[in-house]
């Protein structure tokens, strides 16, 4: 790093970088820093990473981040001038696209008063949704009110539709996940996250048994991000469901026979879109035990938007487990007080059809038409033919029967009994954050 002023300048200008991606430093965590340096020397580089790392990080969560930027900032200035040349040129195809949506938002050769971030929006949408804003501006600037033609003094009420449509994508987009952020015209910065974007993608497309613990917090806090952006997305689905039919000809007439017939009042049909009740019920089996601490996490987080949500766990008993994830309960801690009532298979083998009966006589309440069965397991179980045939019953009661299988599809011919359980349910091969994800926002 060279001279002690070197120091000081690389260490602050790195801290502003760590800052700039949600890490809260104090100055005295960077003196701290600062000492930790002079002890261990600037040779080794692993080193001097890791003395950052112990001063400067303070939660899990940050560790990925930390490390992104740290290969980012100290990495070779050919590097570092070939980023900031790629983050040049996004920043000028962005300017440019928003320049552009001068030229095109435009009310009777006017520009229209619209904020640059739904500029942006606007910028990514289809082609053929730009095109579809671009026709309703060109009618409404040719357009007649009463037989006057309309003058730039519509131009506010034509901004509100405008910013109206643009809000409207920008939540869309960002629910379906599309929503494209600006990045950083920096290119040190814009290289870290991009890095964290693709390290993102990597997660979703990896199978969870495999992520090794380091990952995990950010695994965590991903399946947070997915689920509320899932729930979102079919809370917005069912409220669109929820909205008012056509006219009731009959209760409007019932209603307006004080008026003497004369139509003052009208009553409107309603539609009555019931939200599903989810049933979970998770194989505790040494295979499964990793699958289903992630997915419980992921299901629990679109609880609002269900009907109620019961949680089971089951291996050679089933165990109700949604009264201890209203308490907030770790995955640890559930399963070690859940144990007792599950005889001591957890973590060793599964017998399915003790489970599905025990389900059918104890918990009858939750199976329903309102219903909507959610398995996680591998199928891999004793008793298959009884399983299958109580699997069946189950069937008839509830609304529909999803198996989430964490076996890849590819090898699903290896399992005798996955050919007994598809008859009854709609079985998906679901050992990814990305099956999940794709799964639920399908089925929902």
């Amino acid at each position: 790093m060279g001279t002690a002023s070197d120091l000081d300048r690389h260490l602050v200008e790195f801290a502003q970088l760590l800052r700039t991606f949600g890490l809260r430093l104090s100055a005295s965590e960077i003196l701290d820093a600062m000492q930790g340096l002079m002890l261990v020397g600037f040779e080794d580089k692993g080193r001097v990473e890791a003395v950052l790392q112990a001063t400067l990080v303070k939660d899990a969560n940050q560790i990925p981040w930390f490390r992104e930027a740290f290969r980012a900032y100290f990495a070779p200035p050919e590097h570092k001038q070939a980023w900031e040349a790629e983050a040049a040129k996004r920043a000028a195809e962005r300017n440019a696209k928003l320049e552009q949506s001068r030229q095109e938002l435009r009310f009777q050769g006017r520009e229209l008063d619209i904020p640059e971030e739904q500029r942006a929006i606007y910028a990514q949408l289809p082609e053929e949704e730009q095109e579809r804003l671009r026709k309703f501006l060109e009618r409404s600037s040719e357009g007649m009110k009463l037989g006057v033609p309309l003058d730039q003094s519509f131009q506010p009420m034509v901004e509100r539709a405008v910013r109206g449509s643009l809000d409207y994508w920008r939540r869309k987009l960002d629910e379906e996940g599309a929503l494209l952020p600006p990045g950083s015209d920096d290119g040190v910065t814009s290289e870290v996250e991009k890095a964290m974007r693709e390290r993102e993608i990597q997660l979703l497309a990896r199978d969870l048994k495999q992520i090794p613990p380091e990952d995990w917090p950010q695994v965590i806090k991903l399946i947070r991000r997915l689920s509320q952006r899932l729930a979102s997305q079919v809370s917005r689905r069912y409220r669109a469901a929820r909205r008012r039919g056509g006219v009731d000809m009959r209760r409007t007439l019932r209603q307006n026979l004080r008026y003497g017939g004369v139509l003052v009042e009208r009553r409107y049909k309603s539609r009555h879109t019931s939200r599903p009740r989810f049933v979970l019920l998770c194989d505790m089996s040494a295979s499964m035990l990793k699958y289903t601490e992630f997915v419980l996490q992921f299901v629990y987080g679109l609880s609002s938007v269900a009907g109620g949500i019961e949680i089971f766990a089951f291996a050679d008993h089933v165990v109700r487990l949604t009264e201890k994830i209203h308490k907030g309960q770790s995955f640890a801690q559930m399963v070690e007080e859940a144990m007792p009532q599950a005889g001591n298979q957890w973590g060793g083998g599964t017998n399915m059809a003790i489970s599905l009966a025990e389900l059918i006589k104890e918990y009858p309440h939750v199976l329903s038409k309102r219903s909507v069965l959610l398995i996680l397991s591998d199928a891999q179980t004793l008793d298959g033919e009884q399983a299958a045939s109580l699997l069946e019953r189950v069937r008839r009661q509830v609304r529909e029967i999803l198996w989430l299988n964490t076996v890849p599809a590819k090898r699903w011919r290896e399992v005798p009994t996955i050919e007994m359980f598809k008859p009854y349910c709609q079985m998906y091969e679901c050992y990814t954050l990305g099956h999940l994800t794709n799964i639920l926002k399908e089925r929902l």
